[in-house]
């Protein structure tokens, strides 16, 4: 049984000293690919090199929501470098309107940027929605269906807004938040979501998910997907082997165009 985890944060300072061992224990917990995401161009460098060294590190180039603010004047131009100098995915992305006095107008512009260059080079898209469905749905509507598939990382919506969003051409990635006991509306989306259309991941190092075994550290790793997995299956009531191999399959076609 093989393992793709499609959203972690392998530039995160926190696990930098560790990165040859967690790529390791991910190959031996069979985790074959790990998306790699990019949230503001400090990071971009590193991410593109972490996939040069590593054929198991697919990356992403993007200005996370929460990075808004510190982008440079010549942020496009920087994007679009390393988009076209690697074999990349777009991302993270998308809109966070937690903190209530952001700036909304200035998010929604750079995300949608964001949605013109996959559309542009025909690259899968990685979205961060956080407190931001109606204005997400929105410009969905606006901009029409993804040409290339994109996805709604660690989904925290409705599950009565599934079937819109995988119209308009996304897959619905689930991280460990699926494992916690009170997490109720994550298992009903989960349950929504077409077979052909969810994916898993980590969101390392955040997201630890509620594992039964006690641990030193809190810091998440893809090598925990397969554990993600087994309790995802079991609170939807399907087979770990089935849920498993849909979550891989719907990886391959997701990432197909980035894939080395």
């Amino acid at each position: 049984m093989n393992f793709i985890d499609s959203h972690c944060h392998l530039h995160d300072s926190r696990i930098l000293f560790d990165i040859p061992h967690i790529l390791d224990r991910a190959d031996k917990a069979k985790v074959r690919y790990m998306v790699s995401c990019a949230t503001s161009e400090d990071n971009f460098e590193f991410t593109a090199t972490l996939s040069g060294q590593y054929r198991s590190v697919l990356p992403c180039f993007g200005i996370h929501p929460w990075f808004v603010k510190a982008r440079s004047k010549q942020w496009k131009e920087r994007l679009e470098q390393y988009l076209l100098a690697y074999l990349s995915g777009i991302g993270e992305t998308g809109l966070d309107f937690t903190d209530k006095t952001v700036d909304r107008d200035e998010q929604i512009k750079v995300f949608e940027h964001h949605l013109a260059l996959a559309r542009e080079l025909e690259r899968p898209i990685t979205i961060h929605i956080r407190k931001a469905w109606d204005d997400f749905i929105h410009i969905l509507k606006k901009h029409g269906k993804l040409k290339v598939p994109g996805l709604i990382h660690s989904y925290s919506g409705s599950a009565d807004m599934i079937p819109f969003f995988e119209t308009h051409g996304l897959f619905i990635s689930f991280s460990g938040s699926v494992t916690n006991p009170g997490a109720k509306k994550v298992v009903a989306a989960l349950k929504r979501v077409s077979k052909n259309r969810f994916v898993i991941e980590t969101d390392s190092p955040d997201i630890y998910p509620y594992l039964s075994e006690p641990t030193v550290s809190r810091l998440n790793e893809p090598k925990n997907l397969p554990a993600i997995a087994q309790l995802a299956s079991n609170r939807i009531g399907m087979e770990f082997e089935d849920f498993s191999r849909h979550a891989y399959e719907n990886s391959l076609k997701l990432f197909y165009s980035i894939f080395k």
